[in-house]
């Protein structure tokens, strides 16, 4: 048991304090990205060709992520409100249900995801003949972090936590 407490202290480290910063310096990258091409097309006349792939890349990485997070965190802005107006009961077999289908996402999004990425032929001729299976290895990971954040608002609601990551980061 304490192992288990222990692997699931850090998946809420990873989750809730270094996916924000990744998803933070995807949505930098994608400013600077879409914005030197701009600059650069217009100005110069002369645009980069690999602006706009990377751009949305760091796009679809950053939804990908922080849908890891927004599951953890339990914060779907209609399903929210939906509990505000049923009795909190049936609010709380609710959580549990959304939390269920979404593991059973994301368990469909790593094995099937893995397929996808691992099958994709080709490359990025503009980023250096970068395999396409490299962009595409975001659903894996984004599928094992949508299923553990699932399991782990089941197992471990954020109130518990709340109080004890205060006291451990300050």
């Amino acid at each position: 048991m304490a192992a288990f407490k222990r692997i699931a202290d850090i998946a809420d480290i990873l989750i809730l304090r270094v996916l924000p910063v990744i998803c933070g310096a995807m949505l930098v990258l994608m400013v600077v990205f879409i914005a030197y091409t701009v600059v650069m097309r217009t100005v110069f006349l002369d645009p980069p060709f690999w602006g706009d792939t990377l751009a949305l890349f760091a796009n679809v990485w950053m939804v990908f992520l922080g849908l890891i997070i927004a599951v953890r965190e339990r914060s779907n802005i209609a399903m929210e409100a939906l509990y505000q107006m049923i009795p909190a009961q049936y609010g709380r077999w609710f959580r549990k249900l959304w939390a269920v289908a979404f593991a059973g996402f994301g368990l469909l999004l790593l094995t099937k995801g893995y397929e996808a990425s691992s099958r994709i032929l080709g490359s990025y001729w503009e980023l250096g003949n970068l395999p396409k299976s490299y962009p595409m290895s975001i659903l894996p990971i984004a599928g094992a972090g949508i299923l553990v954040a699932a399991v782990l608002s089941l197992v471990r609601p954020l109130d518990e936590k709340a109080h004890t990551d205060d006291q451990e980061f300050p």
